[in-house]
Order: C-alpha cells, then sequence, then structure tokens
C-alpha cells in the first residue's frame, strides 16, 4: 500500500467515482490509475469499489472505512511535510481560505496583500461561499484532521 494508491483512492471518491476526472485531478493516466487500484484492491483482499461493465458503480462498505482512514493518512503526510518544511524554514506552500463572500470582498484583501508581500512564495486561495457552505467545509476540515486542527489554533498568527 502506497501514499499514491491512498490518493487516487481519495480522488476517486471525490470525483463522483469518474476515473478519467480523478486521473486528471492526480496528474496521471486513466490506466495507471485503475491499475493501481487493482494493485491496492489485490493487496487488501476486497474491492473499494462496486463496477459495472467499464465503470466505478458505487463505494462498497469496506471501501468507505478504507476511504476514512485513507484521508487520515494522506493529510497527516501533509503535516508532516509542513512540519519538515518548518524545520527547514521554507517559506513557500499553499494558504486555502474557505470564508464567507462579504469577508473575502471587505476584510480580506488588505490582511493577504499584506501576508503576499511578506510572503511572495506562498500561495494564496480564497473560497468564498455562503455561509452554510463555509461552515460545511471547515467541518469537513476538522473531520479530516482533528490533530490538525488544533495545532492551527495553537499557532501565532504570522
Amino acid at each position: 500500500m502506497t501514499l499514491t494508491q491512498l490518493r487516487f483512492i481519495i480522488a476517486i471518491a471525490d470525483s463522483n467515482l469518474n476515473i478519467t476526472q480523478a486521473a486528471a485531478k492526480v496528474h496521471a493516466t486513466q490506466p495507471g490509475l485503475s491499475k493501481q487500484l487493482k494493485l491496492l484492491e489485490d493487496e487488501l483482499g476486497f474491492q473499494l469499489f462496486t463496477r459495472r461493465a467499464r465503470s466505478v458503480e458505487a463505494i462498497t462498505p469496506a471501501g468507505e472505512k478504507v476511504l476514512k482512514h485513507a484521508r487520515i493518512i494522506v493529510a497527516e503526510a501533509a503535516n508532516i511535510r509542513a512540519v519538515a518544511a518548518n524545520l527547514r524554514r521554507d517559506v513557500d506552500g499553499e494558504l486555502l481560505i474557505a470564508t464567507t463572500h462579504t469577508q473575502a470582498r471587505y476584510v480580506l484583501p488588505r490582511p493577504l496583500a499584506a501576508l503576499k508581500q511578506r510572503f511572495p512564495q506562498v500561495a494564496l486561495h480564497v473560497a468564498p461561499g455562503g455561509d452554510a457552505e463555509t461552515v460545511a467545509r471547515h467541518e469537513r476540515a476538522r473531520l479530516i484532521s482533528p490533530s490538525s486542527a488544533a495545532r492551527a489554533r495553537r499557532r501565532r498568527p504570522i
């Protein structure tokens, strides 16, 4: 089992079970993604997805359990990379801010401009949405990695 295989099954689930879209999302070929999925299923001894003809139809109950753990593992691997970058004092990376339209338009432009000026290598992404959508994004992020959310609350602001 590899991190790449785990990223692939997450991509399949997040692409509404569309293998072609999942392959594009992870910069792989559709046959390569399918092969890695088959290798992972062979290693585990059960199918993660049900198939019909040449398409993926649904996530199996066992696949749901594996997918839940895969999301945590991939998120923690990203946390390890971030820790390593911090220890090397790298100041590049990516920051995604999920916020409301109002905050994105009126509150964030100045602080983000200052952040970009101080850390030009950091890619900034703002994902504005409605209140309910923004809350849902934050809840999904907490579900992926509760330990990283706790660490984020302890960090000093930039």
